[in-house]
């Protein structure tokens, strides 16, 4: 629990906070979000609920990563909410006075709000690279100190957020996320988990990757593996594969791609909705888990490289296609 100041009219009171460190932003966010309003539930059912494995291949010319692959789904906060037959929708907003002051309306209630941020622009990342759609929970406003206490992911307790630094994170105009001053924070949150959501949860995710286009879904890997040759051509392709292995194994996707935390997620699934199990759909999530650690594996020893290890990666991109579309088409067909 946060500690009230003595100063009543300079810091509003604070409210109790449900944040246990987390492995993902976005998921963690949300389970401390809907614990605080009464639904307590894993970070691995949270995620799952979202449909949030996801494959997005982004070419963002003439920045210092002008190719990005993402490994969760677009849209997640919304389906998580929508699974749950909850309200949700981001207040945005046309300009960042107009963001704060809304935020600081809602933080003045005693309501938490659920924002999406650019770590760029938060310090306790030190980061000098933009990763915009970062989820936290902004808990209590200290006007008297002129910063925000918020929760984040893995970190443990709160953490002091300055009004300006939260006001320059909270807009991004960066694809594949982008946000303008992006703020959910609901008065109440009346909801439940059941065998029916748990089941169209997992069939959502299976459309969504199967039904993806060019840069989006199981057809995103066939364009990444065909640009290949053009990530050779960078002269930073070294920071390229580096970011990349970064990207699936270590930044906030609990390893994996986020594929380890799905199979917890199926795991508990299994408890509610028998056809889970009967379709051994936890063993084949974790093959998948499996491919995407070997391609991160072969992103990060080609970082280290002296030249592009283009075959290998090639290869591994085409094990990742196959297990995935394996996973996708017996949930299809078992589930649907």
């Amino acid at each position: 629990m946060t500690t009230a100041s003595t100063s009543a009219a300079a810091t509003v009171r604070a409210v109790d906070h449900c944040h246990r460190p987390g492995r993902h932003c976005g998921s963690s966010a949300i389970r401390d979000l809907l614990e605080f309003h009464g639904l307590a539930i894993s970070e691995a059912c949270c995620f799952g609920l979202g449909a949030g494995l996801g494959i997005t291949y982004v070419r963002t010319p003439g920045t210092q990563t002008p190719f990005m692959v993402h490994v969760r789904s677009m849209g997640f906060e919304e389906k998580v909410f929508s699974i749950l037959d909850t309200p949700f929708q981001w207040s945005e907003f046309a300009d960042k006075e107009s963001a704060s002051a809304e935020l600081y309306c809602r933080l003045r209630d005693h309501k938490p709000a659920l924002l999406l941020t650019d770590i760029y622009h938060l310090p306790y990342f030190n980061s000098s690279t933009r990763f915009p759609g970062h989820a936290i929970v902004a808990w209590q406003l200290d006007e008297q100190a002129g910063q925000v206490m918020v929760s984040d992911t893995e970190r443990p307790g709160l953490l002091a957020v300055p009004l300006a630094d939260l006001q320059e994170a909270r807009f991004s105009l960066l694809p594949p996320f982008i946000h303008k001053g992006s703020l959910f924070a609901p008065d109440k949150i009346d909801t439940g988990v059941t065998p029916e959501r748990i089941r169209q949860a997992i069939i959502d995710n299976a459309v969504a990757l199967a039904q993806g286009n060019a840069t989006s879904g199981l057809a995103a890997l066939a364009t990444w593996r065909h640009d290949l040759p053009i990530w050779a051509a960078e002269d930073n392709w070294r920071w390229l594969l580096r970011f990349g292995y970064q990207v699936i194994e270590k930044r906030g996707t609990g390893g994996a791609g986020f594929r380890a935390m799905y199979a917890e997620f199926l795991r508990e699934a299994e408890l509610l909705e028998p056809a889970v199990a009967q379709a051994q759909l936890v063993e084949l999530m974790m093959y998948c888990a499996d491919a995407w650690s070997a391609l991160a594996s072969e992103m990060k020893r080609g970082s280290e490289s002296e030249v592009f290890p283009i075959d290998a990666l090639a290869s591994a991109i085409s094990e990742v296609e196959r297990r995935e579309s394996g996973y996708v088409n017996t949930v299809l067909r078992s589930l649907a």
